[in-house]
């Protein structure tokens, strides 16, 4: 059976949460893929800062391994297994233009095609299920957080692709409770709960993206 073609795979997931670990090595399971778990502090003043500081420090621990191509998770996330085929066009996209980041699922966004079936060029947000190259790696682990979260430094300071369509979701959040929702809703007084109908939108929406973002494939912006 095919699988991704990466040297290690990272599942970010709060020390307390033994049922997102069971959930997410159920899920993944189809890939046979050996799946790392990083055990993360809860951080209860800034659960997003918390959030950011464990992705960095998945890519700073894949640098420090040598690794040059990771896979990192986290514990809600969910998975369409793909075919075979389309696991290996994906890495064989990679090995041609091993870009900085590549997701696997991912918030709209922007989705323009490309001349390369089953991946588009993207502008995504959500850090859930996502390949780093050792450019990508090296990028985020040199940049501490700043007040600005882990999946909108990807999306604004990254150059990102994403399969076509997107494999993997998130569990809907009227069935995991999202520290990270809560503070951004709370506190910063942004984001929104995800449940079961989002996601459902979400996917459907690929589809009018690429619609949408049509002239940047004409202007070839997937250079």
């Amino acid at each position: 059976m095919s699988t991704l073609e990466v040297d290690g795979v990272f599942c970010i997931s709060l020390k307390d949460r033994h049922d997102r670990r069971a959930h997410l090595v159920k899920e993944f399971e189809p890939l046979g893929l050996n799946i790392e778990f990083y055990l993360a502090e809860r951080d209860d003043s800034n659960p997003e800062r918390g959030c950011y500081e464990s992705h960095r420090a998945c890519a700073a621990l894949a640098l420090q391994r040598g690794y040059q191509r990771v896979l990192i998770l986290e514990d809600d996330a969910t998975l369409s297994m793909p075919c075979e085929s389309k696991i290996r066009r994906i890495n064989t996209f990679m090995k041609l233009r091993n870009p900085e980041i590549f997701y696997l699922g991912g918030m709209l966004g922007r989705m323009w095609l490309i001349p390369y079936r089953g991946v588009v060029r993207a502008k995504l947000t959500g850090g859930h299920a996502y390949l780093l190259s050792r450019k990508g790696m090296k990028k985020i682990s040199s940049n501490p957080y700043s007040g600005k979260a882990v999946d909108s430094v990807y999306s604004t300071r990254f150059k990102a692709y994403a399969s076509y369509p997107l494999l993997c979701d998130q569990l809907p959040e009227s069935q995991v409770e999202s520290d990270i929702a809560n503070y951004r809703i709370n506190k910063k007084g942004g984001g929104s709960f995800k449940g079961s109908d989002y996601w459902a939108i979400n996917s459907k929406k690929q589809g009018l993206a690429l619609k949408r973002d049509a002239w940047r494939t004409l202007c070839m912006r997937w250079l």
